[in-house]
């Protein structure tokens, strides 16, 4: 058997049983009769299509969008306003997902553990909730498969866990089915798994009829395609937007704030087809937000926005005190505890991102900033630090990011420059030009500016080195390659002097702070970062070209009433999240 990949509208069924015992032969035609026909059309799942109600937003399919006239600044406070653009209709899971759906379809206090396995999938886009780029190939759907029949035969072995999710064939099979399925069986799903539950007597034959029936379900649920593809399969009516079911706002919105699937509450509110409105929408993001999963999933996000899989790479020589094993997850640790404070205990936004003078540190973090002296309680402990405001501010002055990019102590003037313009500011960047030579080694006299400057003065490098990527790096130079605060480069001063375009005008940087302090003040950082926790979110590429009203909007918000949790419910509420293009 072989799932579709994620831009297929058809279950793709082959006969091949990769060597598995007889009993699936029957399986497998199980699998087809309940596959085919149900993942092609128009039809909406659960419920007859039904015309749009709009929640402010235009009931045209979306083409590029002009500006928006800007409200006053400081004034505007939502709705946004903007409509669906086109993408997938099958966004398959992500490891993290898959992993997070199952301990939740079967009520498990814990995941498996089973994606652990799995085939590791490099990052195709910004974020890897973008379930559009992930396919299923016949590794990852031999993953699947496996993983399926470890849960039915090992965890559901356990009759505790069982069952939670019913005690007889019909209640087991409608409480698991629509937990895997993200919405309830149809009548033809309910006949085609119940035969497969009667099969489990001859099938597996251990004696208990009602567990073995049980096993053949979770195999065949878990392995479907409408387990591992979140669907949005709603009627279209007419040539506007068409509404999402009840069932897919239920999954869509549980997956952008918890990464699983919906909870009971959630599944309560669509079987009352209860979220058709925003207020109704609302409650039920802001329900989600106060629950664990929030936390982190806005902890991954920074995690990706941030790169702090690159603090895993983080090699220094033994002269460098600190720099031992386990520093990486202590650096990720420290920027995770600000991350929560700034975002859960003081609901701040991207400006506290940006321009806060403090960081939280366990004894190590203290020593690697220069701060002497017993932090107060457990030395392993995350506590608030102060830092100095004239030295530090924000996440790009936390040792971390600059850390894992610099080449010992020396700071790496590109790589910090090119993050930068990528994740908070959305510069557009082309690809390097091929056979790009190192950078040359530093000179007797030489200060690493000088060094990146003169390798990179001319065409076709300049183009962008000297606009985009030399000032926003140099602007880090009193920062070392071990972050530490500097004021002497190979025996000359340090120079962290540039001028950088934001917002369509030239703005004097000098050094780190001024430079926290002009991207969090400006609307190029806040709508970059509304843009990329829109693509987070929606689980879809966010462009310019195709959501400018929707990411300046965010960025507006985000600017205007600095809430990362206010700017997540006004992105949830909107049409071009509660809806698709026909």
């Amino acid at each position: 058997m072989k799932l579709p990949s994620a831009d297929l509208h058809v279950c793709r069924v082959t006969s091949s049983n990769h060597g598995r015992t007889s009993r699936w032969g029957g399986l497998a035609l199980l699998f087809a009769a309940g596959c085919q026909g149900q993942l092609t059309g128009d039809a909406r799942i659960g419920e007859p299509a039904t015309p749009v109600p709009s929640m402010g937003g235009s009931s045209s399919v979306p083409v590029p969008q002009p500006d928006l006239p800007r409200p006053a600044v400081g004034t505007f406070a939502g709705p946004i306003v903007a409509t669906a653009s086109v993408t997938t209709r099958f966004s398959r899971l992500n490891h993290r997902q898959w992993e997070n759906s199952v301990r939740d379809a079967l009520e498990l206090t814990t995941a498996t553990g089973l994606s652990s396995s799995f085939v590791a999938e490099p990052l195709r886009s910004t974020f890897d909730t973008n379930g559009a780029v992930l396919s299923v190939s016949s590794d990852t759907f031999r993953d699947y498969q496996r993983a399926a029949e470890e849960i039915a035969q090992n965890v559901l072995k356990d009759a505790a866990v069982r069952d939670k999710l019913g005690t007889d064939a019909a209640t087991f099979i409608e409480r698991l089915g629509k937990r895997a399925f993200r919405r309830p069986l149809m009548d033809a799903e309910k006949a085609t798994v119940k035969a497969l539950f009667d099969k489990g007597k001859s099938l597996v034959g251990s004696g208990d009829d009602f567990a073995d029936g049980a096993q053949l379900v979770a195999e065949y649920l878990f392995q479907s395609p409408h387990f591992i593809y979140r669907e949005e399969l709603s009627g279209a009516s007419g040539t506007g937007p068409v509404r999402l079911s009840p069932y897919e706002v239920a999954s869509k919105l549980s997956y952008a704030i918890l990464a699983s699937m919906p909870d009971d509450a959630l599944f309560a509110a669509a079987d009352e087809s209860a979220l058709s409105t925003r207020e109704q929408v609302t409650a039920e993001v802001k329900r989600l937000l106060a629950k664990p999963g929030a936390s982190a999933s806005l902890l991954e996000f920074h995690d990706q926005l941030l790169m702090m899989r690159e603090f895993d790479n983080i090699s220094k020589r033994d002269s460098f005190p600190g720099f031992g094993p386990g520093v990486a997850d202590d650096l990720k640790q420290e920027a995770k505890h600000f991350i929560r404070d700034l975002v859960f205990n003081q609901d701040r936004g991207f400006t506290t991102l940006m321009s806060a003078p403090y960081t939280f540190a366990n004894q190590r973090i203290r020593t690697l900033y220069g701060v002497t002296g017993q932090s107060s309680g457990n030395l392993a402990d995350f506590t608030r630090l102060e830092l100095d405001p004239t030295q530090r501010a924000g996440v790009l002055t936390q040792i971390g990011f600059l850390a894992s990019n610099g080449e010992q102590d020396t700071p790496n003037i590109i790589i910090r420059g090119v993050h930068i313009a990528r994740k908070v500011l959305c510069a557009p960047l082309p690809p390097p030009p091929k056979n790009v030579p190192p950078l040359p080694d530093i000179q007797p006299g030489m200060t690493n500016r000088q060094r990146v400057e003169l390798a990179t003065k001319d065409a076709p490098c300049s183009s962008c080195h000297s606009t985009i990527i030399n000032p926003l790096g140099v602007a880090l130079e009193h920062l070392d390659g071990v972050g530490r605060y500097r004021t002497m480069d190979n025996g000359k001063a340090v120079d962290s002097t540039a001028t950088y375009n934001l917002d369509g005008e030239p703005v004097a940087i000098a050094g780190a702070v001024e430079l926290a302090t002009a991207i969090a003040r400006s609307e190029q950082g806040h709508a970059c970062y509304a843009q990329n926790l829109a693509e987070y979110l929606y689980g879809r590429v966010v462009t310019r070209e195709t959501d400018n009203q929707l990411v300046q909007q965010g960025g507006w918000l985000s600017h205007d009433k600095e809430s990362v949790q206010n700017l997540v419910v006004n992105l949830l509420t909107t049409d071009a999240f509660l809806t698709r293009t026909p």
